[in-house]
C-alpha cells in the first residue's frame, strides 16, 4: 500500500495555491506570521513568499522526512522560514512554537483528505489520540457516526490551541468538514467572528470526486458570528448563499429557511431506519431464472417465513401502485438482541445457509455486532412488520415520500439507506405521505439539507418537521380523496401513547 494513500497525501498544485493565497490577501489584507501545519513539499510557503508583501516569519510542520528536506530548501532573504519534522497531533501550538512577534497569524494549508476508518483499513497511524471528541452517544460512537476526516481533527486541534489568539485559519477541506467545524465552534460558543467557504473543483485539481473548498475561519477579530458565507469559487466577491444555524440547528440556506421556519419543530412521529445487516451479498436475495439467488449468484432455498420483500433507496423514486419489489431480505430476528439459536430447530435450511456463509457474517466489522447473538441484525422491531409505511430515501434530493403496503401478504421492509413511518391502517400512511410531499415541506427540507452530503436526509432531519404546523397551514379538504377512508380524527397530542404507537394528529 502506497505511503501517499495511507497518509492522505495529495500535494496542492501550485496554480491552486496561488489562487488561494490571492484570495486570502485580497483587499490589502496582510499577515506578518504564517503557519503551515502540514506543509508537505512547501508549496504554500513558497507562494506566500513569492506573491505577498509583509510576511516576515513562516513556520512549517511536516510528518514525512523527505518533504521536510524539500521544504527546507526554500530560501528567502526577507522572511525567516523554519521547517520542523513534527506530527501536529503531538504538539501544543500555544506553547511549543517560538515566534519573533505576536502580530496576527495566518494558518494556511491542505491537511489530509482521508477518514480515520480509511486509515484504519490501510494500517495508517497518522491519527489523533483516541477520544470521542464529537461527543457521540454510546451507539453513535460505535457506528458510522464516529467516522471523521483527519482534516476535521486538524481543524479542531488548531482551533483549541489558538482559541485565545488573533488568528485566521484557512484550509482546503471537504465541504462536509467545513460544516462539522462550524457546528463544533457553535456548540462550544467559541469566539469566531467570521467564516467563509470558497468552493473549488476537486476533480480538476486532485482527481477526486468530492465537494471541497477553501474554508476560512477568523478567531478573536470582532463580533461573534456563526454564519458561513458560501462562494461558488475563489474569484467570487459576493456569496451565493449563507448557511448557518437557527436555534442551534444547521440550515443550508438561511434566506430560504426564514420563509418556512414555522415548520421547524419536533416530529410528532417516530422515524425509523431500515434493517442493517452489513452483509448484502448474503442477506439480500433477488429472483433470477425463477429462483432466489444471493449476491454471489448462488441458488438459495430457505424457509419462506424468514423472507420479506425489500426496497432500497434506488427503488423509492419508482414506487407506484403497480410497484413490485425485486428483492427479498432474510430476517433472523423480530427485535434487536433476540437470540437466534432457535433457528437451528425451527428453520434448519436457513440455519445451514447462515452457517455456510458464517465467515462473511462473523467478520462484519461494525462494533454493534460485538457480543450480539450470532447472525444478528439491527433496525428491526415491531415497527418493521406493520403493513403500511411511508418511506423516503436518505440519499436523494429533492426528498420524495412514498406510501407502501404489503406484498404477497408480507410487510415490505426497507434497507438502512431508507427511513420510514409505519402504520396499521392504510389511510394514515396515505395522509402522512400527502402531507410530507406538500411543497411547504419540500421547501423546508431543501433549506436545511446539503445536496453534497453523502446522506442529506437523516433521521435527525426528518424529526425536525413539525407536521402539526403543516397540517394547520393547508386546507384539509385537498386530502379528503387521497385515502380509502376519508374520515380524519383529531386526537389530543398530550394523550399518553404506547412505545411503538404513532401520535396521530389528524
Amino acid at each position: 500500500m502506497s505511503r501517499k494513500k495511507v497518509l492522505g497525501d495529495y500535494q496542492t498544485p501550485v496554480p491552486l495555491v496561488r489562487n488561494v493565497v490571492s484570495r486570502l490577501f485580497a483587499d490589502g489584507r496582510t499577515w506578518e506570521r504564517v503557519l503551515e501545519p502540514t506543509c508537505g513539499q512547501g508549496n504554500f510557503i513558497r507562494v506566500c513568499i513569492e506573491q505577498t508583501m509583509g510576511v516576515r516569519e513562516i513556520i512549517g510542520l511536516e510528518i514525512q522526512q523527505g518533504y521536510v528536506e524539500k521544504s527546507k530548501r526554500i530560501y528567502s532573504e526577507t522572511t525567516k522560514i523554519s521547517i520542523f519534522k513534527q506530527d501536529i497531533f503531538d504538539i501544543d501550538f500555544a506553547t511549543s512554537l517560538h515566534w519573533n512577534s505576536l502580530s496576527p497569524l495566518l494558518i494556511v494549508g491542505n491537511p489530509p483528505w482521508i477518514t480515520n476508518s480509511e486509515q484504519g483499513r490501510l494500517s495508517g497511524k497518522n491519527l489523533p489520540r483516541k477520544s470521542n471528541f464529537q461527543r457521540l452517544s454510546g451507539l453513535g460512537a460505535m457506528t458510522g457516526k464516529s467516522n471523521f476526516d483527519i482534516a476535521e481533527a486538524v481543524w479542531i486541534k488548531l482551533i483549541q490551541d489558538f482559541v485565545r489568539d488573533h488568528v485566521t485559519i484557512a484550509l482546503l477541506c471537504k465541504t462536509s468538514v467545513a460544516r462539522k467545524v462550524a457546528q463544533f465552534v457553535l456548540d462550544r460558543e467559541l469566539p469566531v467572528n467570521s467564516m467563509s467557504l470558497y468552493r473549488i473543483d476537486a476533480q480538476r485539481w486532485f482527481n477526486v470526486a468530492v465537494d471541497a473548498g477553501l474554508f476560512v475561519l477568523e478567531l478573536n477579530q470582532g463580533e461573534v458570528s456563526y454564519d458561513v458565507d458560501e462562494y461558488d469559487n475563489l474569484l467570487d466577491a459576493r456569496p451565493t448563499r449563507t448557511f448557518g444555524f437557527y436555534d442551534r440547528h444547521i440550515v443550508a440556506d438561511l434566506d430560504s429557511y426564514r420563509q418556512v421556519a414555522h415548520l421547524e419543530g419536533t416530529s410528532q412521529f417516530t422515524w425509523r431506519q431500515g434493517v442493517k445487516h452489513d452483509a448484502a451479498k448474503v442477506m439480500e436475495l433477488t429472483y433470477r431464472d425463477g429462483v432466489l439467488r444471493n449476491g454471489y449468484g448462488d441458488h438459495v432455498d430457505i424457509e419462506s417465513d424468514y423472507l420479506y420483500p425489500l426496497i432500497k433507496s434506488s427503488d423509492v423514486k419508482s414506487i407506484s401502485s403497480s410497484f413490485v419489489p425485486r428483492r427479498r431480505v432474510i430476517v433472523t430476528q423480530k427485535k434487536v438482541g433476540q437470540q437466534t439459536a432457535h433457528l437451528r430447530d425451527y428453520a434448519p435450511k436457513l440455519w445451514r445457509y447462515l452457517n455456510f456463509y458464517a465467515d462473511k457474517l462473523d467478520s462484519r466489522k461494525s462494533s454493534i455486532y460485538k457480543n450480539a447473538p450470532r447472525f444478528s441484525m439491527f433496525g428491526i422491531g415491531n415497527y418493521s412488520f406493520q403493513p403500511y409505511k411511508v418511506v423516503v430515501s436518505g440519499f436523494y434530493l429533492p426528498a420524495r415520500f412514498a406510501a407502501i403496503s404489503g406484498y404477497q401478504s408480507r410487510p415490505i421492509l426497507t434497507d438502512d439507506t431508507c427511513y420510514f413511518l409505519s402504520f396499521d391502517e392504510e389511510w394514515k400512511a396515505h395522509l402522512l405521505c400527502a402531507l410530507l410531499n406538500h411543497p411547504a415541506v419540500s421547501k423546508f427540507l431543501a433549506s436545511i439539507t446539503f445536496s453534497d452530503s453523502k446522506r442529506p436526509i437523516t433521521k435527525g432531519v426528518l424529526e425536525r418537521i413539525n407536521l402539526q404546523a403543516v397540517f394547520e397551514q393547508i386546507n384539509i379538504d385537498q386530502f379528503r380523496n387521497c385515502t380509502a377512508d376519508s374520515h380524519v380524527e383529531l386526537i389530543d397530542p398530550n394523550r399518553q401513547q404506547d412505545d411503538d404507537s404513532q401520535l396521530l394528529l389528524f
